[in-house]
Formats: structure tokens, C-alpha cells, sequence
């Protein structure tokens, strides 16, 4: 999941249901799957959120 991971922190506009059915294929379950992208994806959010307002503080 680690590779699908990265893709969805840093290109997550790339992400096709094809990823998610080849996790799937893998063995891991829709709600695995969604936890882990809503968590990576707000934890994203977050950074850069951060990191932004460094930039401006």
C-alpha cells in the first residue's frame, strides 16, 4: 500500500479505480483502503497547511 500511499500524497489527481481494485487484489479491504487515504490525504492537507503559513508568518 505504501507505493498507492505516496501516489495519494503527492498526486493524488492521478488516483484511478484501478489503483484501489489492484489494493483490493491485494487483500486489503475497502475500508482499509479508505482510512488509509483519508488519512494520508488530510495528513498532506496538514503539512502543507504548515508549511504555508510559515511562509507567511
Amino acid at each position: 500500500m505504501a507505493a498507492y500511499l505516496a501516489k495519494v500524497r503527492d498526486r493524488a489527481y492521478t488516483v484511478t479505480d484501478g489503483d484501489v481494485q489492484a489494493l483490493k487484489d491485494e487483500g486489503f479491504t475497502e475500508d482499509e483502503i479508505f482510512e488509509q487515504t483519508v488519512a494520508t490525504a488530510v495528513g498532506e492537507g496538514l503539512r502543507r497547511l504548515d508549511r504555508a503559513l510559515e511562509a507567511i508568518g
